[in-house]
């Protein structure tokens, strides 16, 4: 690696990590680009995806840590319904793990096309209940749901980051906030800490899992390319409580129209990239 791509490596791991602390997502968008013109230089076609979920999951719970700490000094997440979602996710996302390595699935198409659709449902929810952000609770009125109701949320998430290494928020975000009328910076502050609860037990599995063809030959554990994600990790962490305090600061009108860019750019990956 030479200095350029290290350079380049913080920026995008600094950025990267902003926008998950700041929208309560992964930044996987960020993460998964660089993480695949890495590893496919070299890794056998069939481990591809593998390699491209496995080390954003890594730079993904670095995020979520560093963020929720963030999030729950600022009282805008709630760790008994994180613990609870993260639980539901971690179910489906093993499920669906061992699904895609039991059967070799890995069609970039078809996971893009679920990706792409979930995506267009979620931004027009998002858009045509726009005014209601305007009329929110105050954080410390909301009312916090049942375990049950944390159900969808966390199954949809865990399956959305089993399949694309994202981390779930773009699922649990609008959830929290449309379906379960939680004020959307709680919203927000609650799927990043949902993210953490999500990500540990897929890099484990991830780790102990061999490549067809290792990308840095004794420098990586089982999916997970250290040399390269390292500088990704470190960048992340350090700016994700910065997205948090950010994301506290302005208004939810305006964190919302974030939010629906970030939706847009993801559509426009999907559809040119």
């Amino acid at each position: 690696m030479d200095y350029l791509h290290l350079i380049f490596y913080i920026i995008a791991g600094a950025f990267g990590g902003f926008m998950a602390g700041m929208l309560g997502v992964g930044g996987g968008i960020v993460f998964i680009p660089i993480i695949q013109e890495i590893a496919k230089k070299t890794a056998a076609p069939e481990d591809l995806s593998f390699y491209e979920i496995a080390n954003s999951l890594a730079i993904v719970l670095v995020v979520g840590i560093s963020g929720s700490y963030k999030q729950y000094k600022l009282k805008n997440t709630d760790i008994k319904s994180a613990v609870f979602t993260g639980l539901f996710a971690i179910f489906s996302s093993q499920i669906v793990t061992w699904v895609l390595h039991e059967f070799e699935l890995n069609n970039h198409n078809v996971f893009k096309t679920i990706y792409a659709v979930i995506l267009v449902i979620t931004g027009l929810r998002m858009w045509y209940s726009r005014k209601q952000i305007e009329n929110e609770s105050k954080i410390d009125e909301i009312q916090l749901p049942g375990i049950a109701a944390l159900f969808p949320a966390g199954t949809f998430a865990g399956i959305i980051t089993a399949i694309t290494g994202l981390g779930g928020g773009v699922v649990m975000v609008p959830y929290f906030n449309k379906i379960l009328k939680l004020p959307l910076k709680f919203s927000t502050g609650l799927s990043l800490s949902v993210i953490p609860i999500i990500a540990a037990p897929m890099l484990v599995t991830y780790m102990f899992k061999s490549p067809v063809k290792e990308v840095f030959p004794g420098l990586q554990t089982g999916y997970l390319m250290w040399t390269a994600i390292i500088p990704l990790i470190i960048a992340a962490g350090i700016t994700s409580p910065l997205g948090v305090r950010v994301a506290n600061k302005i208004s939810s009108k305006t964190l919302l129209f974030i939010f629906m860019s970030f939706i847009a750019v993801n559509l426009l990956k999907i559809v040119f990239f």
